[in-house]
């Protein structure tokens, strides 16, 4: 929870998504509807689908109270827009009843017809039922509606559950140097001590390797050559001087 809060506060679209996840289902924590709601909205906003459809559930269902169809018809179209099906499937529920919208079985047919193409059975079967409750020229408009339907680009940043790369390149980059400075520092132990590492350089070449298993040999340890919590351990305790 401390994590996804801090990523969720650094702006992390899943992060918020995931964290308001958890407080609407109490998972582990006491549920919060309102702090799921606030969590869902920022994560929405930044184009999260998972989140825009969510919140529309939330309002739809009346988690705080009264439904707010309005504010669900919204949120379901946002995510219809950008492929969610079963925000699709809804918003066609909210058309055919005027739940939230002005109540409109063309714009209920066009969203059926878009979350069957998408292989949703149920609309597939509403979609014909509400076909046959029009007429034949507003049929052939919804149809041309649904020709002309491409879904809205989706925000990759905001759904891919990866941290950004430029939070990527900072870690790597620290972790980077911090690795050369300790194999720098392995190094010089190393030399201090009579076993010819090579130079100090932060490179880890075949002297460095023969060097460390000569020393894992000498203390009692396996001599693999590699770079281990107990090599570290090890060499801290024979280190002459600081490095």
């Amino acid at each position: 929870m401390n994590w996804y809060q801090r990523a969720a506060d650094a702006g992390f679209a899943p992060a918020q998504y995931r964290l308001a996840s958890i407080y609407e289902k109490g998972l582990g924590v006491d549920r919060d509807i309102p702090r799921a709601r606030a969590l869902y909205a920022q994560a929405a906003s930044q184009g999260n689908t998972s989140a825009m459809h969510n919140l529309a559930v939330l309002n739809a269902t009346g988690a705080e109270g009264k439904p707010d169809f309005a504010e669900a018809a919204r949120w379901f179209k946002e995510a219809a827009e950008h492929n969610v099906r079963d925000s699709q499937y809804n918003l066609a529920i909210l058309y055919a009843r005027g739940n939230g919208v002005p109540q409109d079985l063309g714009q209920s047919y066009k969203w059926f017809a878009v979350a069957a193409m998408q292989g949703d059975q149920d609309a597939a079967q509403k979609r014909d039922e509400v076909a046959n409750a029009l007429g034949a020229e507003k049929l052939k408009a919804a149809k041309a509606e649904v020709d002309l339907w491409r879904a809205a680009p989706v925000n990759e940043d905001a759904n891919n559950p990866i941290v950004p790369d430029d939070w990527i390149a900072k870690a790597n980059t620290t972790a980077s140097v911090d690795m050369k400075k300790a194999i720098r520092n392995i190094q010089a132990i190393l030399n201090n001590n009579g076993f010819d590492a090579g130079p100090a350089d932060g490179a880890i070449g075949k002297k460095t390797v023969e060097s460390i298993k000569a020393f894992q040999k000498k203390v009692g340890q396996e001599p693999t050559g590699k770079i281990d919590e107990a090599l570290v351990k090890e060499l801290l305790k024979h280190n002459k001087k600081p490095s």
